[in-house]
């Protein structure tokens, strides 16, 4: 059930962005076009999930004028949804395109939650700490990334990179199985 709840949360999370340009606008979004992309489960279980989540507060629902559910993502929703999307991360087994993704970043001491935040679910993912305030991961992952920095309000002190070429790379290649 665990899957199904947090498969949803971001469909909406992802949804949300496609339709409106920002993420965690207070706007509401039709459930049934959410539905329609979590495919392998019922209509009954996928009922006891939108119920569960409006249970855990982790969704708003409404209807609208001509009696369709409307749903967007709390605070709390949000922040699950990324977490999902990074504990999906380091079970990732894609193949690989032979380009590295670093995260690097500055964060001040005013945005500590922030730093501890990214910093935490960069090593959940299974990033590859290169140094202190340097991870590198060799799958697409700037969807990710970028939630989470606009989610904590720390995106103007994270630089994302996409690189060709990296010294030592045989060791970082070695802790994700790549050949």
């Amino acid at each position: 059930m665990r899957q199904i709840l947090e498969e949803i949360l971001w469909s909406i999370y992802y949804i949300s962005g496609e339709h409106i340009g920002r993420r965690g606008d207070a706007r509401f979004f039709l459930m049934n076009q959410v539905l329609k992309d979590i495919h392998n489960y019922t209509g009954k279980q996928l009922a006891k999930a939108v119920v569960d989540l409006n249970r855990q507060k982790l969704i708003q629902k409404k209807m609208d004028y001509e009696g369709s559910v409307l749903v967007s993502l709390t605070e709390k929703g949000i922040l699950r949804a990324i977490n999902y999307k990074f504990r999906r991360l380091n079970n990732k087994k894609d193949k690989w395109d032979g380009k590295w993704r670093m995260v690097a970043f500055d964060i001040p001491r005013e945005c500590q939650k922030g730093r501890k935040a990214l910093v935490y679910r960069l090593k959940t993912g299974g990033f590859y700490e290169m140094q202190e305030s340097i991870f590198l991961y060799p799958y697409d992952c700037k969807n990710e990334v970028d939630a989470l920095t606009e989610f904590f309000k720390i995106k103007k002190y994270v630089r994302f990179g996409l690189l060709d070429y990296i010294d030592g790379k045989e060791g970082i290649k070695l802790k994700f199985g790549i050949k």
